[in-house]
């Protein structure tokens, strides 16, 4: 089964054919959680059930690629320009070959590549860092921007329902950090 993150990837990145099968899967998933991630979904999956998949694509093109500011390459929106997206990207390529996500014609910083390797990672560690100091704060500043953005973007709810559950994650792993770790049963 494919994971969460990969499901809001395949939801996020440039609107393929399978776009819609996608989201309802992805919303069917949120929902059955009880989550707070499920009704923003909900409200994007009904946005987009009387458009069609050209119509859909014109909006991800006006929306993420004619405006800088939201763009989706994190690195973007954590280090601007600054030399320190370089060392970002090469690091998030190695985790990526690592862990086999192919990164396609996409920068390693895309957020639909960021969110496959965290489908991906068996460590907490590296899964806590990649949330807390990288989606979180990334898809926080996106979200920001499709807000300010002139007319109603309909991939907002789309963020806030990922902005959900990224901090939904963070969360449950601060709180499995505070406990320590499970102790283990007496033989």
């Amino acid at each position: 089964m494919i994971g969460i993150y990969s499901l809001y990837a395949d939801v996020l990145d440039y609107p393929t054919p399978a776009v819609f099968s996608q989201l309802r899967e992805l919303s069917r998933r949120t929902a059955a959680n009880h989550s707070e991630a499920a009704p923003p979904i909900q409200r994007f999956e009904e946005a987009l059930s009387c458009m069609t998949l050209a119509q859909l694509q014109e909006i991800y093109t006006s929306s993420f690629d004619l405006h800088p500011d939201c763009t989706p390459n994190l690195g973007c929106h954590l280090f601007g320009e600054d030399v320190r997206r370089n060392i970002f990207m090469a690091r998030l390529k190695e985790r990526m070959d690592r862990a086999q996500v192919p990164t396609g014609a996409e920068l390693p910083d895309h957020l639909s590549l960021v969110l496959r390797l965290l489908d991906s990672l068996r460590d907490e560690d590296e899964t806590q860092a990649l949330v807390e100091d990288c989606l979180v704060p990334g898809v926080t500043r996106i979200l920001s921007a499709l807000q300010q953005m002139t007319g109603a973007c309909p991939y907002v709810p789309a963020f806030q329902s990922l902005l959900a559950k990224l901090k939904n994650a963070a969360t449950a792993a601060s709180v499995g950090a505070d406990l320590g770790p499970t102790p283990r049963e007496p033989r």
